[in-house]
């Protein structure tokens, strides 16, 4: 199984700021995909949790709906990162002269395609609900990106779990 998003920033995030325990690791595919995993699986147990918690304002629209739970997920990775990923950096690490920040030009292209990937979401989305388009009509890449911004139980929805279409061969 490769490494999940998590798991990337894991290892940036330790190749950087924790360089001694990054190069201590015997094998750091296999740590940074576990590792990916267990954050994968705790983001979405707090993010499940922060839902369910959450009471959505009666005149909501879609739009506002889906930013009150991308920002509830944030939330929930933030949290989850800042416990297990983002550890107290080793003294001396990271000193290069690289600060961090990125451009502003970088900064507003990172948001527009935020904005267009999270439009695209949100129309995928909707069209799933309304039958308009089908699980199936999505490939794996389209559909995880779906569900990194619903909550797995989306899936229940339409009668499945990431566990069944993982079953069917769906690399999720």
């Amino acid at each position: 199984m490769a490494i999940n998003r998590y798991g990337a920033e894991a290892r940036a995030y330790w190749r950087k700021w924790l360089p001694k325990r990054y190069n201590a690791l015997p094998d750091p595919t296999a740590f940074f995909t576990a590792l990916g995993e267990q954050v994968e699986a705790q983001v979405g147990d707090l993010w499940d949790q922060y839902v369910i918690a959450d009471t959505a304002p009666t005149d909501e629209t879609h739009e506002e709906r889906v930013a009150r739970l991308a920002q509830l997920k944030a939330r929930a990775e933030h949290e989850v990162l800042e416990e297990t990923v983002r550890l107290e950096p080793e003294p001396e690490a990271g000193l290069e002269a690289d600060d961090g920040l990125e451009s502003d030009e970088a900064y507003d292209a990172r948001l527009a395609h935020l904005q267009q990937h999270t439009e695209w979401v949100s129309t995928t989305a909707d069209a799933l609900l309304d039958g308009n388009l089908q699980l199936s009509d999505l490939d794996d890449q389209q559909l995880r990106h779906v569900l990194d911004y619903m909550t797995p139980s989306f899936l229940r929805l339409f009668g499945t779990s990431v566990e069944d279409q993982r079953a069917r061969g769906r690399d999720l």
